[in-house]
């Protein structure tokens, strides 16, 4: 029988996310904040309300899907992502780098192994694609150079992470064999060079049959089943649904057809009007604000480092590929956010006891802090550019 409690859940956070939403977008602060916080509001640690880990995750994963993949369609123009790929390299390399060895420097520090301190690097050094990318479709700026080079450079420390959180656990687990690094790395490889593969060969094709086609609805139901089919397939490569999401968005956007449709108000309308903002009340619901009742030393280190470490490296590597300053604070801020992936990490370690509770704390005390400062932040930096 089915579960239908998911229905009270997602009806009061809807309506949760639209009043408070309104209450933020009226204070001039962006309206994924009131989602979030009303997340906080509804999750394990409050009310109770938002089971995180129950069907309304599955709700929230759509969500985060449809938001990367309406980025990839209709604001991200493949062509551009390929051209801007060194200065992508370069932002992700000094974004993500520079985090994660502080996140190593950190925890020797506090006495961790190298494999808890590896944890803490990679929770340091990722960055939540999706908050960034939410903020920036807001604003209208995702397709301007800097906000090509923040997606672009947040996916790299998405997969970078998730890799090697694989790798690592692997090690830990088994003592690590070359057949196991291998199938980590090869199933990553496999799926963007799926990816290219479906681009050279398949999507021209599909396009065309779908144009014969006479039911009204042919091609919104085949874009959508290519979303899942890249959802799922990023999911068994190791990666986050959303890199699928992205994907999909991207090569549906790439092909001449599919970009000439008018059914983005349709695709928007079923994103944003249910999905999107149950994925960022999942973030929300995901956090727990009493890592801050009481004071720890390595709780307040993590944070203030990784929120300084993230923003200064993705800043320097801004300037580097010729960013002005104020361009450059806005890669910086908007490489900030950790979200899906670090809990992820954080909590996998956790079960798999490389870390313990006191450095599962502070790297969800780093997720609360840059997952609430990000928006209100990232806004009046990129309002600083006009």
């Amino acid at each position: 029988m089915t579960d239908v409690h998911v229905f009270l859940s997602v009806g009061i956070a809807l309506v949760g996310s639209l009043l408070l939403g309104e209450l933020f977008e009226r204070a001039g602060e962006p309206v994924i904040l009131g989602e979030i916080v009303v997340g906080i509001v509804l999750g394990t640690s409050v009310l109770g309300i938002v089971d995180p880990s129950g069907p309304f995750s599955l709700l929230a994963a759509i969500g985060s899907m449809l938001l990367l993949f309406d980025a990839g369609y209709e604001e991200i123009d493949l062509a551009d992502l390929e051209r801007g790929g060194g200065s992508v390299a370069v932002v992700a390399l000094f974004g993500v780098g520079l985090p994660a060895a502080a996140g190593v420097v950190v925890g020797v520090i506090f006495g961790y192994s190298l494999a808890a301190s590896g944890i803490l690097a990679i929770t340091m050094g990722v960055t939540s694609v999706g908050i960034t990318a939410r903020v920036f479709l807001d604003l209208d700026r995702l397709e301007t150079r800097y906000g090509l080079h923040v997606v672009g450079a947040a996916v790299t420390a998405e997969i970078v992470g998730l890799v090697s959180f694989s790798l690592l656990l692997a090690t830990v687990r088994a003592g690590g064999t070359i057949a196991q690094y291998g199938r980590i790395v090869g199933l990553v490889i496999a799926f963007f060079l799926g990816a290219i593969l479906v681009q050279w060969l398949l999507i021209d094709r599909f396009s065309q049959l779908l144009a014969r086609f006479e039911q009204t609805a042919a091609d919104l139901i085949g874009i959508m089943g290519i979303l899942f089919l890249f959802g799922y397939a990023a999911d068994v490569a190791g990666l986050d649904v959303i890199v699928g999401g992205l994907v999909a968005g991207l090569l549906v956007g790439g092909q001449d057809r599919f970009r000439e449709l008018e059914i983005r108000e349709g695709i928007s309308g079923i994103a944003y009007g249910v999905f999107v903002p149950l994925f960022f009340v999942n973030v929300g619901a995901q956090l727990d604000p009493a890592v801050f009742r009481q004071f720890d030393p390595l709780v307040v280190t993590v944070v203030v480092v990784g929120v300084l470490v993230k923003i200064s490296g993705s800043y320097i590597g801004a300037r580097l590929v010729n960013h002005p300053s104020n361009e450059a604070l806005v890669v910086g801020v908007g490489m900030l956010p950790r979200a899906g992936v670090e809990l992820v990490v954080i909590t996998g370690a956790l079960a798999a006891g490389i870390i313990d509770e006191r450095l599962f704390s502070a790297g969800l005390g780093l997720v609360l802090v840059s997952v609430l400062a990000t928006p209100p932040l990232l806004r009046r930096a990129a309002e600083r550019v006009d």
